[in-house]
């Protein structure tokens, strides 16, 4: 058995009969080992701990071909969600549109209650389970999923060499150790050009202080359309995404002026309805966004651990 763990202040992480300490959260390139490395012997064989900036990559020590199980454990989160004016409608009370759900300026991203997320995702088989609970103004929330879809577009990118061109697959409804958004054409540029350490979709329960909250509109109807991505950082303590420049973050000129943190791991939620063909007409022009989903719930953890377990 293989552990490998990462997370946004110090953990462990198993070797083959040793472990690895990290202490940075992640990297928004495939990481680099550019930090200092000591290696001691234990009782139970050698440990190596990596201080910061390491951003071990996943992929650099785990075979990905088989025996990988990934448990995600994700608290402090915030949901980024502004009502837009006057809401146009509703699902069960809960303003559906117009609603920005990514408010990149921060304005509209609030600290939740009770948050906790846990994930145990087979990434070979795509197989596993999620379990997500908050508590926000508009009540207690309970996210599941058990199974998994892949979405329309690419699941994710891998870079070319040092061209920052991206080679992107599709049909994999849970990907590691790839680019999402940004220029990636893996997703709209919703976030900057994003590295995901685990990123999944599929079809998702979700529950509003104890009822089933159903899906009115489009897609896998009851259930919403689920995504979660275990990232590096995105978003600032404000909530706030920001570019190169120190500006904040917008779609429109999305091509590479976006800003991770390397030092960071984030892990995301949003459900939906499936894109409709057409947006309502209500909302056009009134801030709602992404266009033309007609509901959108959207949250951002900011205490995550992974870990990573292999079987030979």
């Amino acid at each position: 058995m293989m552990t490998q763990s990462l997370r946004s202040f110090p953990v462990m992480v198993g070797l083959v009969l040793g472990l690895v300490l990290l202490s940075c959260e992640g990297a928004p390139t495939p990481p680099q080992n550019s930090s200092q490395v000591s290696q001691d012997a234990t009782s139970d064989g050698p440990v190596m701990n990596i201080q910061r900036g390491a951003g071990a990559s996943i992929a650099s020590v785990v075979n990905a071909n088989s025996g990988i199980t990934y448990q995600v454990k994700a608290t402090n989160a915030r949901l980024n969600r502004k009502v837009e004016g006057s809401p146009v409608y509703s699902v069960q009370g809960v303003p559906g549109g117009p609603v920005h759900s990514f408010v990149w300026d921060g304005d509209g991203s609030t600290p939740v209650q009770n948050a906790v997320a846990h994930l145990t995702i087979d990434p070979v088989d795509n197989s596993g389970k999620i379990m997500v609970k908050w508590k926000d103004r508009n009540g207690s929330w309970l996210y599941t999923q058990e199974k998994f879809a892949a979405p329309p577009h690419p699941s994710g990118g891998t870079l070319v060499g040092s061209t920052g061109n991206f080679v992107t697959e599709s049909g994999d409804p849970v990907r590691t150790n790839v680019f999402l958004h940004g220029n990636t054409t893996a997703g709209e540029p919703v976030l900057p050009t994003i590295f995901n350490h685990l990123a999944t979709w599929g079809p998702g329960e979700v529950r509003l202080n104890g009822k089933v909250f159903e899906n009115p509109f489009d897609g896998p109807a009851p259930l919403w359309v689920g995504h979660t991505m275990t990232t590096v950082g995105a978003r600032n303590n404000n909530g706030e995404v920001k570019t190169i420049g120190g500006g904040i973050y917008n779609p429109a000129n999305a091509t590479n002026n976006g800003v991770t943190d390397p030092d960071d791991l984030e892990f995301h939620l949003v459900f939906h309805d499936l894109p409709a063909n057409v947006e309502h007409p209500e909302v056009i022009g009134q801030g709602h966004f992404p266009p033309p989903v007609s509901f959108f719930y959207h949250l951002t953890f900011e205490e995550v651990s992974v870990q990573v377990r292999h079987s030979e």
